[in-house]
C-alpha cells in the first residue's frame, strides 16, 4: 500500500527536504501575514489513550441475537465516542481538558493504565505549568457511545457519563447533577450539543425527544418530543438552531437553510434558495457558511459579509469540522486534501476475474487545520497535522479546540495533545 499526494492533478512523492521546509514556514508563518507557534506537548499514552490499532480488532460479537451468532466485530459493543480519538476543551485560564473514552471490558485489551470496568477519563493539563496533567479523573459508563465534555459560559466543567450530565468543580466533585434516561434504540441519534455561549446544552436523546438543559443549573428548560426527526438539529445559540435540509424526498440531493426555535417547527429560509454549504452559526444574526472550497460570513436576512476561498490545494470539511471560540471572535476548521490511494491486493478474487477492483483511487484525507478572523475573514492561521507532517492520512480524525478568545489552539491526535499559540 502507498499514498502520494496530488497536486494540480499530479501525484507527487514528497520529499524529506520539502517536509522540512514546510515544517519550518509553519513555525513562522514565512510571507504569508500569519504565524503559529507550537509551545507544548504530551503523550497521553501513560493514561491509557485507546488507538485506532487496538480498536480495529476483530472479535466475536458478544452474546449476539441468532441471527448473528458467529458475526464479528471491533471495539466496544455499544460503539465509541469521537471515534475511540477522545475529545478537547480549552478555559480561559489556559487548561485544556482532554477527554478519553476508555474501553476496559469484554474483550478489550489489557492494559494496566486503564484500570478495570469502561470509563470516561477527564485529564487536565495545565499551558502555562510546562503544559503538566494536573488531574485525572474518572467518570464510570456502561456505554462508551454516549459521552460528552464541554465547558459552560463560566468555564465549569460539563461532563456525561453514565447516562447522567454533570457539573464537576476544580476539586473534581459533582456540584450539580442532572439523571438523564438511555432512550435510545439502535440505530438511533443521540448527541449533546452546547450553544455558542455555553448557556444552554441540547440533549437528543433518540429520534423524538429532545431535552434543552440550562448548563448552569442543568435544570431542563423544555422537552420537545419531535413529530420529525430532523426537529432541533443543527448549530445552535441560545435561542435559535440553523441547519441544512434536504427541500425534496430522497433520491433529490437538493438542500435549503432551516431555522427553527427549540421544540418549534422548521422555518425554510427561502431567500437563501438552494444551498451548498454547512452553516455555523455564530450568534442571532450571523452565520459561517461552509462549502468544499469556501468560507463566507453571511447574515440570517441574506446579505454576504464576506467570502473566503480555500487554501491553495486544500478544500474545507463541511460537517463537524469546525470550532468556533467561545467570543465568536475566530474560527477553527478542518482542512482537506487529495491522495491517491494504491490499495494492497484484494482479498476477493472475483474482484480481479470480472475486473471490477479499481487498485487506485483518489481520496480526500486530513491535512491541517486552519483560523479565520470571523469579524474580517482574514486568514490567520494554518497548523499541520499528521497527514502532512507524516503522511499518516488514514489515522483517526483529529480533535481540536479553541481557547475562548480563539488565540490558543489544541489538537489530539495519535495520543498526543499539541498546543499552538495563533498570533
Amino acid at each position: 500500500m502507498w499514498v502520494q499526494e496530488v497536486s494540480n492533478g499530479v501525484a507527487m512523492r514528497g520529499s524529506r527536504w520539502m517536509q522540512a521546509v514546510v515544517t519550518a514556514m509553519f513555525g513562522i508563518g514565512l510571507s504569508c501575514g500569519w504565524a503559529q507557534t507550537r509551545i507544548a506537548q504530551v503523550s497521553l499514552s501513560p493514561y491509557g489513550v485507546m488507538t485506532q490499532g487496538e480498536l480495529n480488532v476483530m472479535h466475536p460479537i458478544p452474546d449476539p441475537p441468532p441471527q448473528y451468532k458467529g458475526y464479528m466485530t471491533s471495539g466496544p459493543p455499544s460503539g465509541i465516542a469521537w471515534r475511540g480519538v477522545g475529545t478537547l476543551a480549552i478555559d480561559g485560564t489556559g487548561h485544556v481538558y482532554a477527554g478519553l473514552p476508555i474501553w476496559a471490558t469484554g474483550y478489550a485489551p489489557k492494559n494496566a493504565a486503564r484500570g478495570t470496568g469502561d470509563k470516561l477519563r477527564v485529564l487536565v493539563i495545565n499551558t502555562n505549568a510546562d503544559f503538566k496533567v494536573e488531574r485525572t479523573m474518572d467518570f464510570p459508563t456502561k456505554t462508551l457511545a454516549r459521552l460528552a465534555l464541554h465547558l459552560g459560559e463560566d468555564g465549569g466543567l460539563l461532563i456525561f457519563a453514565g447516562d447522567k450530565l454533570m457539573r464537576v468543580g476544580a476539586d473534581g466533585k459533582t456540584t450539580a447533577q442532572l439523571d438523564v434516561p438511555n432512550e435510545e434504540k439502535e440505530y438511533e441519534p443521540w448527541d449533546l450539543d452546547s450553544s455558542t455561549t455555553g448557556r444552554t446544552l441540547r440533549i437528543r436523546l433518540n429520534k423524538q425527544l429532545t431535552l434543552v438543559v440550562d448548563a448552569k443549573t442543568l435544570k431542563v428548560l423544555k422537552q420537545c418530543q419531535e413529530a420529525n426527526e430532523d426537529n432541533d438539529t443543527g448549530t445552535m445559540t441560545d435561542d435559535l438552531q440553523l441547519s441544512s435540509e434536504h427541500t425534496a424526498k430522497f433520491p433529490d440531493p437538493s438542500m435549503g437553510l432551516e431555522q427553527e426555535a427549540f421544540c418549534e417547527t422548521m422555518v425554510r429560509l427561502g431567500q437563501f434558495g438552494y444551498i451548498d454549504f454547512a452553516p455555523a452559526v455564530v450568534d442571532d444574526e450571523r452565520f459561517l457558511a461552509i462549502s468544499d472550497g469556501m468560507i463566507a460570513l453571511r447574515k440570517i436576512s441574506g446579505e454576504t459579509v464576506w467570502t473566503s476561498k480555500a487554501p491553495n490545494g486544500r478544500v474545507l470539511e463541511m460537517y463537524e469540522g469546525y470550532e468556533l471560540s467561545r467570543d465568536g471572535s475566530r474560527v477553527a476548521v478542518r482542512l482537506l486534501k487529495k491522495a491517491q490511494y494504491h490499495a494492497p491486493d484484494t482479498m476477493n478474487p472475483e474482484d480481479i476475474r470480472n475486473g471490477t477492483w479499481n487498485r487506485t483511487r483518489t481520496m480526500t484525507v486530513e491535512d491541517s487545520v486552519g483560523i479565520w478572523d470571523v469579524a474580517s475573514g482574514r486568514f490567520v492561521g494554518e497548523v499541520p497535522l499528521l497527514g502532512r507532517t507524516e503522511n499518516r492520512y488514514f489515522e483517526p480524525s483529529a480533535q481540536f479546540a479553541l481557547s475562548p478568545d480563539g488565540h490558543l489552539l489544541a489538537v489530539l491526535e495519535d495520543g498526543v495533545v499539541t498546543a499552538w499559540k495563533i498570533d
